[in-house]
């Protein structure tokens, strides 16, 4: 699915100062995919495979969607919680680690699906890491800003 501006992305997303005003990055991303209605997200634009991922907030309970790049693998789809490599874990992965059995949904190309997530283990790590590696190799780098391990989640559409 990349195209030509796919290096430029990934160029874009290793840079510090990309990590250090990522709340621009993260407006835009929502911006374009509430104005799309989901199917066309920035880092879409960019090649990359995303989805929105909506989960009720862990204190509040209101709806909370965050866009975010994903992979294939096995029968779905797998999200790290990397953050760019900052030290905090995103807001998202609380979120998710709340809601455990919720309900949970994800958001591809504008059609929304509930899904089943499972927080992997490190029996399935290695497996998902390198299927996100190859969409978005600077998950490595992010990896080696922090000391936190970053968390794998799998999403499968519930059936």
């Amino acid at each position: 699915m990349s195209n030509f501006l796919t290096p430029l992305a990934v160029w874009f997303g290793r840079q510090d100062a990309t990590r250090e005003n990522s709340h621009l990055v993260v407006t835009v991303d929502q911006w374009m995919s509430r104005i799309s209605r989901g199917r066309v997200p920035l880092l879409r634009l960019a090649g990359l495979p995303t989805l929105t991922l909506y989960v009720p907030g862990r204190k509040s309970g209101a709806p909370r969607s965050t866009p975010l790049l994903c992979a294939s693998w096995r029968n779905g789809m797998v999200i790290i919680g990397s953050n760019w490599g900052g030290e905090k874990m995103p807001a998202w992965v609380h979120n998710l680690r709340a809601a455990g059995e919720g309900e949970v949904e994800m958001s591809v190309y504008g059609a929304r699906l509930v899904v089943d997530v499972r927080e992997l283990p490190e029996a399935d790590r290695a497996s998902a890491w390198e299927a996100a590696v190859r969409v978005w190799p600077n998950y490595d780098i992010y990896a080696g800003r922090t000391d936190r391990e970053l968390p794998i989640f799998h999403l499968t559409p519930r059936l």
